[in-house]
């Protein structure tokens, strides 16, 4: 891009120079003679560009956790996301594995950390016990209750009183059997460790210790799996007797169900709960599908706030920007008018040196000032089609947006234009030297060139102004230069200035 620039400036200078350079004709004994500065009309390219300059940023930030889909930062949905931590509020994320550090560039679908899903698949299986009940429910309340099924229903509720004694009975049984086995091990663990400090003591032989080790260690171990086992069954069993309650519940409630089906208000809630009940079972099924963290799509780690066998905290747990990198910057409100979503763009990148291509991609309807400044500006978002491989986050670019080009088209300065909007036309200085006013037709026109439709054909020379002779000594002088594009003007080939003759009406 500053090659691009460099070059547009040296063509503008050339282009000036040659303009600048004009011949004086005979003065048939006058001290001064007027000038003609002339340019050949030629076919090329006539860009009109909007620039400003920004800042390099990431084109999305996401927040990534165990048990939920990521959240992209200042979305609608990350602070409610955010405030519910990893996944659900009742389930626990233990933390397995971690694969990235900050810094770290990571692909599309790559896993980055992995969760115990024990306590999410206990939460399924309660969503889905909810789910059964509400199920049995409503057919119950459609079926309604004839005589033989209310006898059954006290029989229902025998048999449910029954399993909820056994349930209790099995739970407080779990619970002993668990606490012993972790007394077990815990007792197991002391002596071991008991039995290297007095191996320690007495100086025991290298071998001897490294044995008293590696039984500390397979105690500690195992009391880790008893503890591990104890939660487990103690969770199923407390479910199981929950289970049990809900269906003492249910069997009381379809004893005091009446033969005639229930009332259609209670057939709606009933339908409603099961609703409910299934969502419930969705959600729960895809928490235990996340437990494990992949990358939404490329890019760069940038925040780890995870460590294996904790928990993992509320919030995020891992923090990721994507690789394609987007500037905002602020127009001018005169460019506002040409700009649109989508426009190409060119991205210079300070730092680096490097050019990007992108697209706009966003304007902001709502006008800016700097501090006491009278400028209005708008901010644009310009998203990179691609992002070179050093460049980061904050650093400076300038950006230059194409708002209308005409390819392929004659033209001329723009100062060459007598007229206004709507009828202009061009003097035209023929090879004789002779001076003639001819009408034209424009089509796109910059601040430098302008796009010549009907009236001129390439090679005319037209004058772009006049100049004072230096000297009152009369000569005839031919020059050339080049009519060439450049930044925010011609993109292509052009033509030469043609002999300029002073003297002439």
């Amino acid at each position: 891009m500053r090659l691009k620039i460099l070059a547009a400036v040296g063509l503008i200078v050339v282009g000036v120079a040659a303009i600048a350079i004009v011949i004086v004709g005979p003065s048939f004994g006058s001290n001064a003679a007027t000038q003609y500065l002339t340019a050949t009309a030629a076919v090329t390219n006539v860009t009109q560009s909007a620039t400003a300059t920004g800042a390099l940023a990431p084109s999305v930030t996401y927040g990534l956790a165990f048990g939920r889909d990521p959240v992209i930062a200042g979305s609608s949905s990350s602070s409610s996301s955010a405030s519910n931590g990893s996944g659900s509020s009742s389930t626990s994320w233990p933390v397995s594995s971690v694969s990235v550090k900050v810094g770290d560039a990571v692909t599309k679908g790559e896993v980055l950390a992995v969760a115990d899903a024990t306590s999410a698949t206990a939460a399924l299986s309660a969503a889905q016990s909810n789910l059964a009940i509400a199920r049995a429910r409503l057919a119950s309340d459609k079926a309604g209750l004839t005589g033989v099924n209310k006898a059954m229903a006290k029989l229902s509720i025998t048999q449910a009183e029954q399993q909820l004694s056994n349930a209790r009975t099995s739970a407080t049984d779990t619970r002993t059997q668990n606490n012993l086995s972790i007394s077990n091990a815990n007792a197991a663990l002391k002596a071991a460790k008991a039995t290297l400090a007095a191996d320690e003591a007495a100086s025991a032989p290298a071998q001897q210790i490294s044995q008293d080790k590696a039984a500390v260690t397979n105690a500690d171990q195992n009391l880790a799996g008893a503890r591990a086992k104890a939660t487990q069954s103690n969770n199923q069993a407390a479910q199981s007797v929950a289970s049990a309650e809900l269906g003492v519940t249910s069997a009381e409630q379809g004893y005091e169900s009446k033969t005639a089906p229930a009332p259609t208000l209670t057939i709606l809630s009933d339908e409603a709960a099961v609703a409910s009940a299934q969502t419930a079972v969705t959600s729960a099924q895809a928490t235990v599908n996340l437990a494990s963290i992949s990358a939404p799509a490329d890019g760069t780690i940038t925040s780890v706030a995870i460590v294996p066998g904790l928990d993992a905290p509320s919030g995020d747990a891992l923090e990721m920007q994507s690789v394609q990198m987007q500037v905002s910057a602020d127009f001018a409100e005169t460019d506002l008018p040409n700009l649109k979503v989508g426009q190409a763009a060119t991205i210079a990148i300070s730092a680096t040196g490097e050019t990007a291509t992108g697209k706009l991609t966003e304007i902001n309807p709502v006008a800016s000032s700097s501090g006491s400044s009278s400028v209005v500006t708008y901010p644009v978002v310009i998203t990179l089609d691609a992002t070179p491989a050093d460049v980061k986050s904050g650093m400076s670019a300038s950006v230059s947006i194409t708002t209308a080009e005409a390819d392929n088209v004659l033209a001329v300065p723009a100062i060459a234009l007598v007229g206004s909007n709507g009828s202009y036309s061009v003097r035209v200085m023929a090879a004789d030297g002779t001076i003639s006013t001819v009408p034209v037709t424009v089509g796109l026109i910059t601040t430098q060139y302008a796009a010549i439709t009907a009236g001129l054909n390439a090679g005319d020379a037209v004058i772009t102004g006049t100049s004072s002779p230096r000297t009152s000594t009369a000569s005839t002088t031919t020059n050339a230069g080049s009519l060439t594009g450049g930044f925010g003007g011609f993109g292509g080939g052009g033509g030469t200035f043609v002999r300029n003759r002073g003297g002439q009406p």
